[in-house]
């Protein structure tokens, strides 16, 4: 079994230089690929649910924080710039370690009333944590990182619909992309009196018994965890237990009945009087550096075919296999299939060799013959065989798998050995 950090190196995904400093990987252009897949998956999911998404700055004033809470609770966590603009030492910049503030600020810029209920911001954020040395860790842990985040402001006679609605978004994803075996925890505010809660015992226990009855209605098992609920309000932990047998969580949905209020956001309700609204603060895939890096270790490496940074390794054997393999890329691009021609003057069984090095799916081989008839060899990853097919029924085949998302390719027809 081998860990996410070694995986990443040996796939060429991403780099760790202490020149650039502890907790700040550098994505490789084949490890970006992957990234920039898995946003628009989750993008694209989320516009078609109905999620306006927004691009709001990776900093601010301290006064934002200081509005929603953060700067009391997580001061010591943001990386801190001081203000020119301010007394010194008094006013600060901070980078985001969330992106909540900045899209009530959004919300704020113009009256609503309950027919503009509910709304639904996305956006994938750029965010920010000054984590502890020792434990920082590959892609698990960093200080800066990628957050599919969102928010959904609603009313009360929605929040149910919302919230489960966002479940099932979070349903979604883990299906497609292969994390099976998630359970859930409901995170409560347990016998805890103020201190790092709001105080105001009549909301947590309509927020935390509405919460668990919205579990109940999906008839899924939970545990509960006193103390592990959010400041402002309880919260639904998807928990995931690694391919280590480590516990992680991987998304998390939060019922939210304070920051609202202190944000002075409101809606006209259907009496003509201003209302606090309430608010969900959910993902759909959680971390996208700490996903992908539980991804590498789940599947050890030979990821699923959708999201394999190079789908295709194209192997021409001659100069009319050469002339094959570039026309037959160019047809696959034209699709969104992920390949290239390695035409390097090594021989077959060196480049086979490399390409499964990098756990590519598929490695096509278009000698003489198989450009005479408009034949491709392929070669599924871990198999010593290959199977000969039409071009026109490959294309179709594989183009067909990549638009589908499937997981691992397979062939129906009985392969035949390689007689190149």
């Amino acid at each position: 079994m081998k860990d996410h950090a070694q995986i990443g190196h040996e796939l060429d995904l991403f780099h760790l230089s202490p020149v650039v400093g502890k907790g700040l990987p550098l994505l490789t252009p084949r490890g970006s690929t992957i990234l920039r897949i898995l946003k628009r998956f989750v993008e694209d999911e989320e516009i078609r649910r109905g999620y306006e998404y927004t691009n709001t700055p990776f900093l601010a004033s301290d006064q934002l924080y200081r509005i929603s809470g953060h700067w009391d609770l997580y001061r010591d966590n943001m990386f801190l710039i001081p203000d020119n603009e301010g007394k010194p030492g008094e006013s600060f910049l901070a980078l985001r370690p969330m992106t909540c503030p900045f899209q009530f600020q959004l919300y704020l810029r113009k009256g609503r009333s309950y027919r503009d209920l509910p709304i639904r911001y996305a956006e994938t954020s750029y965010l920010f944590r000054n984590e502890a040395s020792g434990a920082l860790h590959g892609l698990i842990r960093t200080r800066q990182f990628t957050l599919s985040e969102g928010h959904i402001i609603c009313r009360p006679d929605q929040v149910a619909d919302e919230f489960l609605a966002a479940l099932a978004l979070v349903k979604y994803i883990t299906t497609s992309i292969g994390l099976s075996g998630c359970w859930y925890r409901l995170s409560t505010r347990g016998e805890e009196v103020g201190g790092k809660y709001i105080d105001d015992p009549a909301a947590w226990e309509q927020s935390e018994s509405l919460l668990q009855e919205l579990l109940d209605k999906t008839g899924e098992s939970y545990r509960i965890a006193p103390g592990e609920a959010a400041f402002y309000g309880p919260k639904l932990d998807i928990q995931y237990k690694d391919a280590w047998g480590r516990e992680e969580t991987l998304f998390t949905l939060q019922l939210d009945f304070a920051l609202a209020g202190r944000f002075g956001m409101t809606y006209i309700n259907q009496a003509g009087k201003p209302v606090p609204p309430l608010i969900i603060h959910r993902s759909s895939i959680g971390c996208y550096e700490r996903t992908l890096a539980l991804l590498l270790e789940h599947y050890q490496g030979q990821l699923p075919f959708w999201l394999a940074p190079e789908q295709i390794r194209l192997l021409p054997i001659t100069e009319l296999g050469l002339s094959a393999a570039t026309k037959l890329r160019e047809q696959l691009s034209e699709h969104g299939v992920r390949s290239s021609v390695d035409s390097r003057l090594e021989s077959l069984g060196r480049r086979i060799q490399d390409a499964h090095q990098l756990m590519i799916p598929l490695m096509v081989i278009i000698g003489e013959r198989e450009a005479v008839n408009d034949d491709v060899s392929i070669r599924l990853y871990g198999q010593k065989e290959s199977l000969t097919m039409k071009t026109a029924v490959f294309t179709e085949w594989i183009c067909q798998a990549s638009r589908l998302r499937i997981v691992h390719l397979e062939v129906q027809t009985k392969p035949t050995k390689h007689t190149h």
